[in-house]
Protein backbone atom coordinates (compact mmCIF):
# COMPACT_ATOMS: atom_id res chain seq x y z
CA UNK A 1 0.00 0.00 0.00
CA UNK A 2 1.41 3.34 -1.10
CA UNK A 3 0.16 6.56 0.47
CA UNK A 4 1.26 9.97 -0.80
CA UNK A 5 0.13 12.98 1.20
CA UNK A 6 1.58 16.39 0.34
CA UNK A 7 -0.10 19.13 2.37
CA UNK A 8 2.01 21.78 0.69
CA UNK A 9 5.17 22.21 -1.34
CA UNK A 10 6.42 25.69 -2.13
CA UNK A 11 9.52 27.46 -3.35
CA UNK A 12 9.98 30.66 -1.38
CA UNK A 13 6.42 32.05 -1.30
CA UNK A 14 5.25 30.29 -4.46
CA UNK A 15 3.05 27.23 -3.80
CA UNK A 16 3.68 24.42 -6.32
CA UNK A 17 1.62 21.56 -4.86
CA UNK A 18 -1.18 21.65 -2.32
CA UNK A 19 -3.46 19.03 -0.75
CA UNK A 20 -2.11 16.15 -2.85
CA UNK A 21 -3.49 12.77 -1.81
CA UNK A 22 -2.76 9.52 -3.66
CA UNK A 23 -3.54 6.03 -2.38
CA UNK A 24 -2.48 2.96 -4.37
CA UNK A 25 -3.21 -0.51 -3.06
CA UNK A 26 -1.97 -2.77 -5.86
CA UNK A 27 0.82 -3.08 -8.45
CA UNK A 28 0.24 -1.49 -11.83
CA UNK A 29 1.11 1.40 -14.14
CA UNK A 30 0.05 4.87 -13.02
CA UNK A 31 0.39 7.90 -15.27
CA UNK A 32 1.19 11.44 -14.16
CA UNK A 33 0.45 14.25 -16.58
CA UNK A 34 0.28 18.03 -16.55
CA UNK A 35 1.49 21.05 -18.45
CA UNK A 36 5.11 22.12 -18.04
CA UNK A 37 5.65 23.84 -14.72
CA UNK A 38 2.65 22.28 -12.99
CA UNK A 39 4.71 20.12 -10.65
CA UNK A 40 5.21 16.63 -12.12
CA UNK A 41 8.94 16.42 -11.41
CA UNK A 42 8.45 18.25 -8.09
CA UNK A 43 5.88 15.62 -7.10
CA UNK A 44 8.35 12.85 -7.85
CA UNK A 45 11.16 14.54 -5.93
CA UNK A 46 8.89 15.04 -2.93
CA UNK A 47 7.97 11.36 -3.01
CA UNK A 48 11.66 10.45 -2.96
CA UNK A 49 12.54 12.86 -0.18
CA UNK A 50 14.69 14.96 -2.51
CA UNK A 51 12.61 18.05 -1.76
CA UNK A 52 11.36 19.32 1.59
CA UNK A 53 7.58 19.50 1.90
CA UNK A 54 4.75 19.29 4.41
CA UNK A 55 3.41 15.74 4.40
CA UNK A 56 4.66 12.18 3.98
CA UNK A 57 4.98 9.31 1.50
CA UNK A 58 4.69 5.78 2.90
CA UNK A 59 5.02 2.34 1.26
CA UNK A 60 4.06 -0.69 3.39
CA UNK A 61 4.54 1.33 6.60
CA UNK A 62 8.01 2.54 5.56
CA UNK A 63 9.05 5.94 4.28
CA UNK A 64 9.56 6.14 0.53
CA UNK A 65 13.23 6.95 -0.09
CA UNK A 66 15.62 7.15 -3.01
CA UNK A 67 17.33 4.05 -1.59
CA UNK A 68 14.23 1.86 -1.97
CA UNK A 69 12.77 3.33 -5.16
CA UNK A 70 13.90 3.19 -8.77
CA UNK A 71 14.26 6.81 -9.93
CA UNK A 72 14.79 7.59 -13.61
CA UNK A 73 14.81 11.36 -14.22
CA UNK A 74 14.22 12.92 -17.62
CA UNK A 75 17.93 13.68 -18.01
CA UNK A 76 19.79 11.22 -15.76
CA UNK A 77 23.23 12.01 -14.39
CA UNK A 78 25.76 9.59 -15.80
CA UNK A 79 29.56 9.59 -15.57
CA UNK A 80 31.12 10.09 -18.97
CA UNK A 81 34.61 8.97 -17.94
CA UNK A 82 33.36 5.46 -17.17
CA UNK A 83 32.58 2.74 -19.66
CA UNK A 84 29.05 1.35 -19.63
CA UNK A 85 30.29 -1.79 -17.90
CA UNK A 86 32.07 0.24 -15.22
CA UNK A 87 28.92 2.30 -14.68
CA UNK A 88 26.89 -0.88 -14.16
CA UNK A 89 29.36 -2.04 -11.48
CA UNK A 90 29.31 1.42 -9.88
CA UNK A 91 25.51 1.49 -9.77
CA UNK A 92 25.33 -2.08 -8.45
CA UNK A 93 27.57 -0.93 -5.58
CA UNK A 94 25.19 1.97 -4.87
CA UNK A 95 22.31 -0.51 -4.78
CA UNK A 96 24.32 -2.76 -2.45
CA UNK A 97 23.97 -5.71 -4.82
CA UNK A 98 26.27 -8.53 -3.74
CA UNK A 99 25.54 -10.72 -6.75
CA UNK A 100 23.70 -9.80 -9.89
CA UNK A 101 22.41 -12.01 -12.68
CA UNK A 102 22.39 -8.95 -14.84
CA UNK A 103 20.98 -9.17 -18.35
CA UNK A 104 20.87 -5.66 -19.86
CA UNK A 105 17.56 -4.69 -21.40
CA UNK A 106 19.31 -2.60 -24.08
CA UNK A 107 22.43 -3.36 -26.06
CA UNK A 108 25.15 -0.72 -25.69
CA UNK A 109 28.92 -1.04 -26.27
CA UNK A 110 29.97 -1.98 -22.73
CA UNK A 111 33.67 -1.12 -23.12
CA UNK A 112 33.20 2.28 -24.73
CA UNK A 113 33.40 5.50 -22.71
CA UNK A 114 29.95 6.89 -21.95
CA UNK A 115 30.99 10.41 -22.99
CA UNK A 116 31.21 9.10 -26.56
CA UNK A 117 27.58 7.94 -26.50
CA UNK A 118 24.60 9.70 -28.02
CA UNK A 119 21.83 10.98 -25.73
CA UNK A 120 19.78 7.87 -26.40
CA UNK A 121 22.68 5.52 -25.67
CA UNK A 122 23.36 7.31 -22.38
CA UNK A 123 19.73 6.87 -21.38
CA UNK A 124 19.81 3.17 -22.28
CA UNK A 125 22.93 2.75 -20.15
CA UNK A 126 21.26 4.44 -17.18
CA UNK A 127 18.11 2.34 -17.55
CA UNK A 128 20.20 -0.84 -17.74
CA UNK A 129 21.97 0.15 -14.52
CA UNK A 130 18.75 0.88 -12.61
CA UNK A 131 17.09 -2.33 -13.80
CA UNK A 132 19.79 -4.45 -12.16
CA UNK A 133 17.56 -4.53 -9.07
CA UNK A 134 13.83 -5.01 -8.70
CA UNK A 135 11.99 -2.38 -6.63
CA UNK A 136 8.54 -2.00 -5.11
CA UNK A 137 8.21 1.43 -6.77
CA UNK A 138 9.54 2.78 -10.07
CA UNK A 139 9.33 6.48 -10.90
CA UNK A 140 10.02 7.23 -14.56
CA UNK A 141 9.98 10.90 -15.56
CA UNK A 142 9.56 11.15 -19.35
CA UNK A 143 11.34 7.80 -19.88
CA UNK A 144 10.70 7.68 -23.63
CA UNK A 145 12.53 10.93 -24.41
CA UNK A 146 15.64 10.33 -26.50
CA UNK A 147 14.88 6.68 -27.27
CA UNK A 148 14.22 5.27 -30.72
CA UNK A 149 11.09 3.29 -31.66
CA UNK A 150 12.58 -0.13 -30.94
CA UNK A 151 13.93 0.97 -27.57
CA UNK A 152 10.56 2.44 -26.59
CA UNK A 153 8.95 -0.87 -27.54
CA UNK A 154 11.41 -2.86 -25.41
CA UNK A 155 11.05 -0.46 -22.48
CA UNK A 156 7.26 -0.50 -22.51
CA UNK A 157 7.16 -4.31 -22.62
CA UNK A 158 9.56 -4.44 -19.67
CA UNK A 159 7.44 -1.92 -17.73
CA UNK A 160 4.37 -4.08 -18.32
CA UNK A 161 6.20 -7.07 -16.87
CA UNK A 162 7.42 -5.11 -13.84
CA UNK A 163 3.92 -3.76 -13.21
CA UNK A 164 2.70 -7.25 -12.33
CA UNK A 165 4.74 -6.99 -9.12
CA UNK A 166 5.56 -3.29 -8.64
CA UNK A 167 3.99 0.17 -8.68
CA UNK A 168 5.15 2.08 -11.75
CA UNK A 169 4.74 5.86 -12.10
CA UNK A 170 5.26 7.28 -15.58
CA UNK A 171 5.08 10.89 -16.66
CA UNK A 172 4.84 11.47 -20.38
CA UNK A 173 3.63 13.99 -22.91
CA UNK A 174 2.61 11.07 -25.14
CA UNK A 175 -0.91 10.56 -23.83
CA UNK A 176 -1.68 7.62 -26.12
CA UNK A 177 0.96 5.49 -24.38
CA UNK A 178 -0.56 6.24 -21.00
CA UNK A 179 -4.13 5.65 -22.17
CA UNK A 180 -3.23 2.18 -23.41
CA UNK A 181 -1.38 0.84 -20.37
CA UNK A 182 -2.19 2.85 -17.25
CA UNK A 183 -4.54 1.61 -14.55
CA UNK A 184 -5.07 5.22 -13.43
CA UNK A 185 -3.84 8.63 -14.56
CA UNK A 186 -3.21 11.55 -12.21
CA UNK A 187 -3.53 15.07 -13.63
CA UNK A 188 -1.63 17.90 -11.96
CA UNK A 189 -3.21 21.28 -12.52
CA UNK A 190 -3.29 24.52 -10.55
CA UNK A 191 -1.39 23.04 -7.58
CA UNK A 192 -3.88 20.19 -7.15
CA UNK A 193 -4.33 16.65 -8.47
CA UNK A 194 -7.21 14.86 -10.16
CA UNK A 195 -7.47 11.08 -10.41
CA UNK A 196 -8.94 9.34 -13.47
CA UNK A 197 -9.92 5.68 -13.69
CA UNK A 198 -9.48 3.99 -17.08
CA UNK A 199 -13.18 4.34 -17.95
CA UNK A 200 -12.81 8.13 -17.63
CA UNK A 201 -9.60 8.62 -19.63
CA UNK A 202 -11.63 10.23 -22.43
CA UNK A 203 -12.29 13.19 -20.12
CA UNK A 204 -8.62 13.96 -19.46
CA UNK A 205 -7.79 16.12 -22.47
CA UNK A 206 -10.80 18.36 -21.92
CA UNK A 207 -9.76 18.85 -18.29
CA UNK A 208 -6.09 19.28 -19.17
CA UNK A 209 -6.58 22.00 -21.78
CA UNK A 210 -9.64 23.87 -20.48
CA UNK A 211 -8.74 27.30 -19.10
Amino acid sequence: MLTIHIDQKKYNDHIILENIKINIDKPGIYGVIGKNGHGKTTLFKCMLGLEKFQGNCIINNEKVLLQNTAWIPTEPTIYGELTAKEFYYFYAHLLDLKKSRFQPLFHVPENQLIREFSTGMKKKTYLNAVFQKEFLIYILDEPFNGLDLESNYLLMNYIRELSKRSIIFISSHILEILYKDCDKIFLLKSKNIQEFEKIHFSEIEKELFVQ
